[in-house]
């Protein structure tokens, strides 16, 4: 496991491929499931797309919206816009951890960290590496070859220091010891103690919903669930590993051979066909793959709401209503229906966030609303 910090130089790097337009697709409703529909965003229109579009004109990256702002890599430097189009961090940055965070963006220069409130303030400097996202009010930084935590104002938060450090998590935050791996809380106490071998790969930052999946037993690489007092919550191990979503924890049970989704009681609530694997819930919804071919939409009875065409070949997750779908060539998106509302002709890599999305197309960057509506309606 190696802690990222993203880079502007890599981020510029990701694919501006294009892809052909597709008509909508017809799709397969169960209308007698019970449909989850998704929360409007709590701020759908407050952006400008026009004005947005001008000052991203000739950007090479852009990155979704994050407690209003965005951040934006033109010319190979690093500045943050808000919804307005307003600069609000100038394009002057050699990189960046690139999202606000809790009202905290840290950009980079040479070998100082600048970190900077929501109208683009100052507030203070630090030599120190590390993740610098601020979650649940402190940020891990690498510190003489070591990690330890800031607070707000860019202060050591502990005199401790970790071989190894995560960003906390509901509250908790995976450290290592000298006897292996534990968990602290936000005042710097191990409150669970130095004793697994190993975190998990796909979740390193622990806990989510009040949860841990941890590995048990060594020597078989069996994951258990811990609570925030390191109590095994129930008996049953598992070999992969999952974070709660929604209350549910999408598993492999050795005993049925099946992919099954499990309660914080560890109650399997879901049994999922042979050859199936599904994924995590979000906005009540989660999507199984259906023996490696196609795609199915489930809500939380385990009841199938709507079917996807094998021509998609890969689908992520709903957020604000909209799910990313790709056809083999390009990504569109689809609704909580099945339906395709944006076709696919863009290359995208993460879902909708404060009613947009950061998209490319035709080696362009730019953002699409949930309607469709786009940047490049402005800058053709």
């Amino acid at each position: 496991m190696k802690k990222v910090i993203i880079l502007a130089a890599s981020v510029v790097l990701l694919a501006s491929c294009t892809g052909r337009k597709t008509s909508t697709e017809e799709v397969e409703i169960n209308t007698d499931s019970t449909t989850v529909v998704a929360e409007e965003p709590t701020d759908t229109k407050g952006y400008d797309l026009e004005a947005i579009a001008k000052v991203i004109e000739g950007a090479e990256t852009v990155m979704g919206f994050r407690e209003g702002r965005a951040s934006v890599v033109k010319d190979g430097k690093l500045g943050v816009i808000d919804k307005k189009g307003n600069i609000i961090i100038p394009f002057e940055y050699g990189y960046s951890v690139y999202k606000y965070t809790e009202g905290i963006l840290c950009c980079h220069k040479e070998d100082t960290r600048y970190y900077f409130d929501h109208d683009g303030k100052l507030l203070f400097t630090s030599e120190y590496g590390g993740s610098c996202q601020f979650h649940d009010g402190l940020a891990c930084i690498y510190k003489d070859g070591k990690y330890t935590y800031i607070d707000k104002t860019g202060k050591l938060a502990f005199d401790e220091e970790w071989e190894w450090a995560e960003d906390f998590s509901d509250g908790m935050a995976l450290v290592m010891g000298d006897n292996g791996w534990g968990f602290i809380d936000t005042t710097g106490k191990l409150v669970i103690p130095y004793q697994y071998d190993s975190p998990s790969e796909r979740n390193p930052e622990g806990f989510h919903e009040g949860l841990a999946a941890v590995i048990i037993d060594p020597t078989r690489e069996l994951f258990g669930y811990i609570d925030k007092t390191g109590k095994q919550v129930f008996p049953k191990l598992y070999p992969f590993d999952s974070q709660f979503s929604e209350g549910l924890a999408n598993v492999y049970d050795r005993e049925i051979e099946r992919y099954v989704y499990i309660d914080k009681t560890g109650k399997t609530v879901i049994t999922l066909d042979e050859g199936d694997t599904g994924s995590d819930f979000s906005e009540g919804l989660s999507f199984i793959h259906k023996n490696g071919t196609s795609y199915a939409c489930i809500n939380k009875k385990g009841e199938q709401v709507f079917s996807l065409p094998d021509t998609y070949k890969d689908v992520h997750r709903f957020s604000e209503g909209r799910a990313l779908v790709w056809d083999g060539t390009a990504y569109g998106f689809i609704d909580t229906t099945g339906k395709l509302v944006i076709p696919c002709e863009y290359t995208c890599y993460e879902g909708f966030s404060e009613g947009m999305v950061p998209v490319q197309k035709d080696g362009k960057s730019g953002y699409l609303d949930r309607e469709g509506n786009s940047t490049f309606d402005y800058n053709q």
